[in-house]
């Protein structure tokens, strides 16, 4: 790991980079801590992530001064933005306006939540020998409260730097996968050649795991490709080598809750439907999972491993059943698609 998160009393609970059309002035942060806490030398940072000047602080938010909402949640926003003219801002939060850029720093880069009593600089560099290991003054006298990355191979140096202990990598398909730093000790979810644009903090989690399993994922990361401003959706329907939401069940998920406790889960898509109504065992299975409902007919079985690469496609069912006797021993998610629908299933082969 790349940091240790303090026992915080502040967390990311969301954040928007890049939405579709202009990003100023719709871009937001969401802050979660205790009901009407004041923030007291804290800073949220972005840090380079380019292989050309890693570790570089970019932009500087001070949030001294600022006093979380009574409901737990401090919204950063810019003036002009969308969501308080559509009353999408839970009036409970707090808002701070115009404290952040207009216009954040797109993809290299990791978001840190740090307190300090020595106010950070944007020409501080917390990784003087550019391994991916934050080293040396001024870091050393930060406590990390929590951290976020979005990276990408920005600068065609093929490689990507992560100053967090997770993070969600662009891909573009045609091109060698960046070598990220550091190497180990760090969890990085390649999605293809999709752009993710937002990260939010499932529920009120607030651990660093990362999986495409929602009960065990404490982040959800995805693009925002669909909807009009401001009723944003992440995006849906993942194709081979891409994704679009990461755990993938949050696809087409409704980003509505500004202000809000995140969800838990996704129960906002069109594109899901009652797991009550499915069956699937046994589970561990050797072998034979056998998947029964009698409100659908499955159209095809998906199972990715917890990566997010798929390991296992097949159209339709044989006798209600599909085989994954090839799969290595492990945990998988299985996706079941019916009528345009998709349904996700945790599964463990043994």
């Amino acid at each position: 790991m790349t940091c240790q998160l303090a026992n915080a009393q502040f967390y990311l609970s969301e954040i928007m980079v890049d939405p579709p059309g202009t990003d100023a002035p719709n871009e937001y942060i969401e802050i979660r801590g205790t009901a009407n806490a004041p923030l007291t030398n804290v800073y949220l940072l972005t840090i380079e992530g380019d292989g050309n000047d890693p570790g570089d602080v970019n932009e500087v938010i001070d949030l001294t001064g600022q006093t979380i909402g009574s409901n737990g949640y401090l919204v950063l926003l810019t003036t002009g933005n969308a969501y308080q003219a559509a009353s999408l801002v839970n009036p409970a939060a707090n808002v701070a306006l115009d404290i952040k850029p207009a216009d954040l720093e797109s993809q290299s880069h990791t978001f840190l939540l740090i307190q300090t009593t020595t106010p950070p600089s944007d020409s501080d560099d917390i990784d003087s020998d550019n391994d991916g290991i934050p080293d040396g003054s001024p870091y050393n006298t930060w406590t990390i409260l929590d951290a976020i990355s979005l990276l990408k191979d920005n600068d065609s140096s093929a490689q990507a730097y992560c100053y967090s202990s997770i993070g969600f990598l662009e891909n573009d398909l045609a091109q060698t996968p960046p070598t990220v730093f550091p190497s180990s000790g760090v969890l990085v979810v390649s999605t293809g050649g999709t752009q993710f644009d937002y990260v939010a903090r499932i529920g009120n989690s607030t651990g660093s795991a990362l999986t495409n399993d929602e009960t065990t994922s404490d982040w959800v990361g995805g693009d925002l490709p669909s909807g009009n401003l401001p009723n944003w959706y992440m995006g849906s329907t993942s194709t081979a080598g891409q994704i679009r939401a990461y755990p993938e069940s949050f696809e087409g998920s409704q980003l509505n809750h500004i202000g809000s406790p995140n969800p838990s889960q996704n129960t906002l898509s069109v594109n899901t439907f009652d797991y009550s109504n499915v069956k699937v065992y046994p589970n561990p299975t050797k072998n034979i999972l056998n998947i029964e409902s009698n409100s659908f007919e499955v159209s095809s079985v998906e199972i990715h491993d917890v990566l997010g690469k798929r390991v296992f496609q097949q159209n339709g069912l044989n006798n209600n059943q599909i085989d994954i006797s090839n799969l290595t021993n492990g945990i998988y998610i299985m996706k079941i698609n019916a009528d345009g629908k998709t349904l996700t299933r945790k599964i463990i082969k043994e």
